[in-house]
């Protein structure tokens, strides 16, 4: 039996990938075809130790690319592309395996590549627009960006598809204390950045009104931990509020099987896979309707959904969580219905491997296949 052929699946990794390194994670742990045709490789052009040893990282994978497609090693390359370094690093990436003749599939995760482009010169719209062009297939995550690249990119409709991330979750069903004097537990999961709505968070845990239920704040994440520790404080949050640090994703597990909610008012997002987890896991989520969350996830069934910048609408959200446990259960009886049907990480892998087929002709067996059924758009 011949060898299997490579696909490199292309992205950073550890905490500088973030979501879409972990992507990158699942796709490898997938263990590639089942039928042994194929096996997936990490090609990483961002690690832990900064973005000057990217250079050498970048200059690496590409150079595996071309060495490996001399020998004819390689099926194609599967390129994970974000916002800013990322997507120049991916980009000559994507460039480098197109001059090797090698085909790519360009997966988009970016969450601000869209206001990037808007404000950029037409020399900078063109070095954007170039990866797209000279992928062989195109992934996003929501039709938000399907439609984005063919309007403002002119990029051919026919090569694109919407994937929806999937996450490595068990459901967990959840039941809630209908006591009224139990400590509830509210978790912000994410970068300690205005980005991601810290400051947003912390204004509105101090606007709860004093008479609702006993609660607790957890916050957990990376970033600036010492500066928002200190807005915590001056807001009057000192007794009600935790800061873990980065936390890795076994304690991410425990953490979103012990709270009550979870809370994320981003201003960007792709579709984040925290929101996913933790619909898995049971926990009500309050998030903004950014990216593709609107797509997929619907206000006062799935989540409760508040306008990025919205303190006042936030505090009296999690407000109404804190005494209303039968809205709790609901939301979480509904979002792991929801996990089920379209998040489940064998749904994700099924469609992808879908995907690699009705593009790139590669057909891939999904040991798992059987028990996902489809869910991309």
């Amino acid at each position: 039996m011949s060898k299997p052929k490579i696909i490199y699946i292309v992205s950073s990794s550890g905490a500088a990938g973030g979501g879409m390194g972990r992507v990158k994670d699942y796709i490898l742990a997938s263990g590639g075809d089942a039928g042994g045709r194929y096996r997936f490789e990490p090609l990483v052009t961002r690690d832990d130790r900064g973005a000057a040893f990217s250079v050498l990282l970048l200059l690496r994978a590409i150079l595996t690319i071309w060495w490996n497609r001399l020998f004819g090693r390689v099926a194609f390359v599967h390129v994970n592309l974000g916002d800013k370094g990322s997507a120049l690093r991916k980009g000559l990436v994507i460039l480098g395996a197109r001059l090797a003749f090698v085909p790519v599939v360009l997966h988009l995760h970016a969450a601000a590549l869209i206001e990037l482009h808007a404000g950029a010169s037409g020399l900078v719209k063109q070095a954007i627009r170039l990866p797209f062009l000279a992928s062989n297939a195109v992934i996003v995550l929501g039709r938000l960006w399907r439609d984005w690249l063919v309007d403002a990119l002119k990029i051919n409709p026919d090569k694109i598809d919407v994937l929806y991330n999937g996450v490595p979750v068990e459901p967990t069903p959840r039941r809630f204390s209908n006591d009224p004097n139990a400590l509830r537990k509210i978790l912000f999961l994410g970068l300690l950045t205005e980005r991601k709505g810290i400051s947003d968070f912390l204004h509105a845990l101090a606007a709860i009104p004093a008479e609702a239920p006993p609660w607790q704040a957890i916050i957990a994440g990376n970033g600036d931990i010492e500066g928002y520790t200190a807005k915590a404080h001056a807001l009057g949050l000192a007794q009600r509020t935790h800061f873990t640090g980065w936390v890795e994703q076994k304690g991410v597990r425990e953490l979103l099987a012990e709270v009550d909610m979870m809370v994320l008012p981003s201003y960007h997002e792709g579709l984040p896979l925290v929101i996913l987890e933790a619909l898995g896991a049971g926990a009500p989520v309050i998030c903004t309707p950014v990216g593709a969350i609107p797509e997929v996830l619907e206000h006062g069934r799935d989540v409760i959904l508040i306008e990025p910048g919205d303190r006042a609408g936030l505090a009296h959200a999690m407000a109404g969580l804190l005494r209303d446990p039968a809205k709790l259960q609901d939301l979480s009886d509904h979002g792991i219905a929801r996990f089920c049907e379209t998040f489940a990480l064998d749904v994700f892998l099924l469609n992808l491997f879908a995907i690699y087929e009705r593009r790139l002709g590669t057909s891939m067996r999904l040991a798992t296949a059987e028990a996902a059924p489809k869910a991309a758009a």
